[in-house]
């Protein structure tokens, strides 16, 4: 049998161990220790060494014990010992019996941290093998589960046909965040050829000799005033006229002529409105369906971002498939992770839906008001 463990679960189990070892005196002393009244000393200033305090108790044996400790507590306070060996005591109270351990079990989860995530890159793997007890590392392997799970989040569809625009919202609904959702709004309209990429030679400076190319969005070939859109789409098209061109940053600055600087308006007239009448919000806050297409969603994302190489060489078709239930939400795809599944689509895309492919090839050539 063999165990697979990620940086994550690497990263917690480490911890926890860490917490273990420096706790493990502790827990042992509460099972077997002993509590009697101590009195505490403070040591002035020229005889206390590395603590600040000395603690005298008398055992069960009636014999005398000291240990020093840094404390703030005088007069008397509860102590707990070993009763075969008295000389193992510490003071029992919060600070001196479990903030310190908790300090130094932090300090020492930093390096430990550092060592897990330079030990294993993403989307890399530990293998334990239990029977001959030796280690390895490298990408997860597939395994019955991955298949079975793989099996039903291809076959079952999304609880509700989600826009991207709709996902970004159930993310992040408050309004610092409407600049991604116009963002993904306008991704999603390029990629439908609503609005399309141009090309033109522009004069960047006054002092260039030489036009340079640079990119100009307008209305696509799709685009008609027929065209069913929400509201939230077709507001933002209101900014191309039918024979104007915008470069990127044209295109933000006439969103904030329109809606302000953080297009606090769009959010308030255009996307609180249309959320208000939508199955994913009840009372302005996510609803059960909601809750579900968001689960759904991410389900989906992390399974194809923690299989990705087994999906890619294994089983393109079935995630080709995957994606195209995902309804454009592979949009939330890591950039880098997406950039490998495009790269494997494309090389076969014989085998691959057609209207798939054009999304995907021309998904990743940003529009964005950044």
């Amino acid at each position: 049998m063999t165990l697979q463990i990620g940086r994550f679960k690497l990263f917690i189990i480490s911890v926890i161990l860490l917490f273990l070892l420096f706790f493990a005196p502790n827990l042992r002393m509460l099972v077997i220790g002993q509590k009697t009244d101590g009195t505490v000393f403070k040591l002035s200033a020229f005889t206390a060494g590395e603590h600040n305090s000395r603690v005298n108790f008398i055992a069960e044996n009636k014999l005398e014990y000291r240990f020093e400790v840094n404390s703030n507590v005088k007069g008397t306070a509860t102590v707990i010992y070993d009763p075969k060996n008295p000389a193992d005591a510490y003071l029992f109270n919060f600070m001196n019996f479990v903030l310190e351990k908790i300090i130094f079990s932090l300090l020492a989860a930093i390096p430990s941290t550092i060592f897990v995530f330079f030990f294993l890159k993403k989307n890399q793997y530990l293998f334990i093998d239990l029977k001959r007890f030796k280690f390895s590392k490298g990408l997860k392997k597939w395994t019955e589960a991955d298949a079975e799970k793989f099996t039903q989040l291809t076959s079952e569809s999304l609880s509700y046909t989600v826009k991207p625009f709709e996902f970004s919202y159930l993310v992040n609904p408050d309004v610092k965040f409407t600049n991604k959702l116009i963002t993904v709004t306008l991704q999603y309209l390029f990629m439908n050829k609503y609005i399309e990429i141009t090309t033109k030679l522009v004069q960047v400076n006054k002092t260039d000799d030489k036009q340079k190319p640079r990119p100009f969005v307008r209305l696509g070939s799709n685009y008609t005033k027929e065209v069913n859109l929400t509201p939230i789409e077709r507001e933002l098209l209101t900014i191309f006229s039918s024979n104007e061109s915008l470069r990127l940053h044209e295109i933000r600055m006439k969103l904030q002529q329109k809606f302000g600087l953080e297009f606090e308006k769009f959010h308030s007239e255009v996307v609180k409105p249309y959320f208000a009448k939508s199955e994913l919000f009840s009372q302005g806050k996510t609803s059960e369906l909601g809750k579900q297409v968001l689960s759904e969603v991410n389900n989906r994302i992390l399974f194809i971002e923690k299989h990705l190489d087994s999906l890619n060489t294994e089983h393109l078709v079935a995630l080709s498939q995957l994606l195209i239930n995902l309804h454009a939400c592979w949009l939330f795809i890591p950039t880098e992770s997406f950039d490998k599944i495009k790269s494997a689509l494309i090389e076969r895309k014989e085998e691959i839906d057609s209207d798939l492919i054009a999304k995907i090839s021309s998904a990743y050539q940003r529009i964005s008001i950044n």
